[in-house]
């Protein structure tokens, strides 16, 4: 056997010993079954008074308790009881009492079932008629008991848990660790989600970059408009329009209202221009035909391109 069987051989054995211990537990009959409960109740309301016994119940807590019925035997789960107790054990104490109250409640009303169900009188043949009639409808196709190999786990988890909360009452419990991982992957995709849209969203605004290998003015804002010309002689407005955006631009640029910076945004370029200086209108408006015609991909049309001319001109770009 290798050395890291060695090494936790113990703790392997003590986990399925004690598992083995839990399913050897003889099952209790009604009556015991509800002495059980009401022994427990009164274990929570002592706890009120004497807080320390609260990690001797819980570490005495069975994973379940089984109870043999006419019907076969039933498992009754309190794994509810063994986790308000650990969250006893660390919650503040104005939280404490309000935590033992719902514990108290729920093993109340869990006797107070027991103890109806054992009254003949009550379970008459019309009552399961009627509770026969209501578990056979759809909602209650995919309801089971638990079977062998769900119980051995619950089993291996709680057994795992305890030794856990043994060495830490402040370890939480496994299948909160589960529950906190199911969120933890749900907002690690919501955040993966919202970083996809915000991409998205940056490449579809108005204020996209554009950068170009050069500045626009080391190339002179009439090459710049012989483009435009060119494009709008065949037709393509779009691009007759991004090419006189670019003219106007090298023509600012050259004049100096702004220091050369290719990566600059055409907002940018707009709110670099002075409020008094009279090419800030034109050059806004053109701006706004540029950003919805290149970047907001809506259709150019010739008179599009007449208007942008328009204000081209008034910037001296003839």
């Amino acid at each position: 056997m290798t050395s890291f069987g060695l090494r936790y051989r113990p703790a392997v054995l003590f986990v399925l010993v004690g598992i083995a211990q839990a399913s050897d537990r003889p099952p209790l009959t009604t009556p015991q079954y509800v002495e059980q409960l009401r022994n427990y109740e009164n274990q929570i309301a002592e706890i009120a008074s004497a807080p320390q016994k609260a990690v001797d119940l819980r570490d005495s807590l069975p994973e379940t308790l089984t109870v043999r019925s006419a019907r076969g035997d039933v498992p009754a789960d309190l794994s509810f009881l063994r986790d308000a107790l650990n969250r006893y054990l660390t919650a503040t104490a104005q939280v404490k009492p309000t935590i033992l109250a719902n514990a108290g409640s729920r093993l109340k009303a869990m006797r107070a079932e027991a103890e109806l169900y054992a009254q003949p009188s009550r379970a008459d043949d019309a009552t399961r008629r009627r509770l026969d009639q209501i578990l056979s409808a759809r909602e209650f196709d995919r309801v089971r008991d638990p079977g062998a190999l769900e119980l051995f786990w619950q089993r291996v988890l709680a057994r795992i848990g305890k030794v856990l909360r043994k060495i830490s009452p402040k370890i939480p419990d496994l299948q909160d660790l589960g529950q906190w991982f199911v969120w933890g992957m749900i907002a690690l995709a919501a955040a993966i989600s919202g970083v996809w849209l915000y991409r998205v969203s940056q490449q579809n605004m108005g204020g996209s970059r554009e950068i170009i290998p050069f500045m626009p003015s080391s190339r002179s804002w009439r090459e710049w408009l012989a483009d435009a010309r060119a494009r709008a002689a065949q037709g393509e407005w779009r691009d007759a329009v991004h090419f006189g955006f670019w003219a106007a631009v090298s023509r600012l640029e050259s004049e100096g209202v702004w220091p050369p910076d290719k990566t600059r945004t055409p907002r940018e370029y707009l709110n670099a221009i002075p409020g008094s200086s009279l090419s800030r209108e034109p050059f806004a408006a053109m701006t706004r035909r540029f950003e919805v015609s290149w970047y907001g991909s809506r259709p150019t049309t010739e008179a599009d391109f007449t208007q942008f001319s328009t204000h081209l001109e008034r910037l001296g770009c003839r």
